[in-house]
């Protein structure tokens, strides 16, 4: 037994375990911080026997730990492939996930704001390396998963015969990109603009939608809201119904990949870990080809 006359008793020993879950929950209610109080008072007066009953009162009935839930911050061009990813490993580890959607950009200043969750897979290389250079995730545990490829993207038949990327500037048409800010294909699109000389304030004259997330670029060319954009080639085979995709010439572009990082304030390190290594393993590679995404990449393209 862990308790004895003088020392605590059985209820105190209980009441002490939920204070002490409760602050690892991060908040005490005041009933208990009056048992703190009274607790604190105790332990002056027996001393180190007291401490020692704190530090041996796990020897009764313990709580079995809860399975764990990691928590996966995603770029949201991925989204379709990261899901069956984490039904596929769920499946086979006592792990849960959970995981939030949405542009890279947006998803940085999340888990930069609140130093929470697990792992960050993102639609470029860009936001990863901001991340371990700000000290959010582990450098060493980068893996690439996939790869972007941008590409044009525009309605069904292509009533305005659009041919390539100069006509974002010079075709009179309604355009929609990315916010650069938010969404890993803005940067990427800008920069491709950049290296191909065309002017960024003739296509910013053209354009008349900004998205914060990949997806909502093919939304627009669905609904008719806009003439062309550029999507990643994954985005472009998932809508394929309502749009048709036009290549950017590999000496044009530039692809990006997808990687992701454990962060640095994982509680469950190992379970992160073997979610990386899932992703990137032979099963992982036929879950993301099967959404459309490609898993090599020709060494002759450039690779942001």
């Amino acid at each position: 037994m862990c308790t004895k006359k003088g020392f605590l008793n059985k209820v105190e020993v209980v009441e002490v375990v939920d204070v002490i879950e409760s602050l690892e929950a991060g908040w005490v209610t005041p009933s208990q911080k009056n048992i703190m109080k009274i607790l604190s008072e105790k332990l002056i007066t027996y001393g180190l026997p007291g401490l020692f009953l704190l530090a041996c009162m796990g020897c009764g009935e313990s709580k079995q730990p809860e399975n764990p839930e990691l928590i996966l911050y995603c770029g949201a061009g991925v989204r379709p492939a990261a899901e069956k990813l984490i039904i596929a490993f769920e499946e086979q580890h006592n792990v849960s996930i959970a995981a939030t959607y949405a542009g890279s950009g947006s998803l940085l200043g999340q888990l930069a704001t609140s130093r929470r969750g697990d792992l960050f897979m993102p639609g470029s290389a860009f936001y990863v390396e901001k991340a371990i250079e700000d000290i959010l995730a582990v450098a060493g545990s980068r893996r690439d998963v996939a790869y972007f490829i941008p590409t044009i993207f525009v309605a069904k038949g292509n009533p305005l015969k659009v041919r390539g990327l100069h006509d974002f500037a010079d075709k009179p048409m309604r355009v929609g990109v990315g916010d650069e800010r938010a969404v890993a294909v803005g940067r990427q699109s800008m920069k491709i603009f950049a290296k191909n000389n065309i002017s960024r304030d003739a296509v910013t004259k053209q354009t008349v939608f900004e998205s914060g997330t990949v997806n909502e670029l093919a939304v627009a060319i669905e609904m008719g809201n806009v003439d062309a954009v550029i999507v990643w080639d994954a985005n472009a085979r998932q809508f394929a119904d309502v749009g048709d995709a036009i290549e950017i010439p590999v000496e044009q572009n530039i692809i990006t990949t997808i990687p992701i990082v454990r962060l640095n304030f994982s509680r469950y390190s190992a379970e992160a870990q073997a979610f990386i290594d899932f992703a990137v393993s032979a099963e992982g590679k036929r879950i993301m080809e099967s959404e459309g995404y490609t898993t090599t990449n020709a060494a002759d393209k450039q690779v942001d």
